[in-house]
């Protein structure tokens, strides 16, 4: 029973992780412009900067939640197939 359970706290923290980067990226891109004044002033240079500041952290964001998802369905994978496998190999009770 050991192995199932340090797999399932393992599949815990990862998807936990995962979702919480989900939720920050979701927060930076709420607070994204649809649009920019186009003005020749200050609030149309912070405006740009706010938004490229916004666009860097996003992609920063893009391989840590690919790698935190492909960890979260492979262990999951894994946990179903010693399922599987105890299932299989465990002979049947007797009657």
């Amino acid at each position: 029973m050991a192995p199932y359970a340090w797999l399932f706290s393992t599949w815990g923290l990862v998807t936990v992780a995962l979702i919480a980067l989900l939720i920050y990226r979701s927060r930076l891109t709420r607070t994204e412009a649809d649009w920019i004044p186009l003005t020749d002033d200050a609030r149309e240079d912070s405006a740009i900067q706010t938004q490229t500041m916004i666009e860097m952290k996003t992609r920063k964001l893009v391989w840590p939640i690919r790698v935190l998802g492909t960890a979260c369905i492979v262990l999951l994978l894994v946990i179903l197939g010693f399922w599987l496998y105890s299932g299989i190999t465990t002979p049947p009770p007797a009657p």
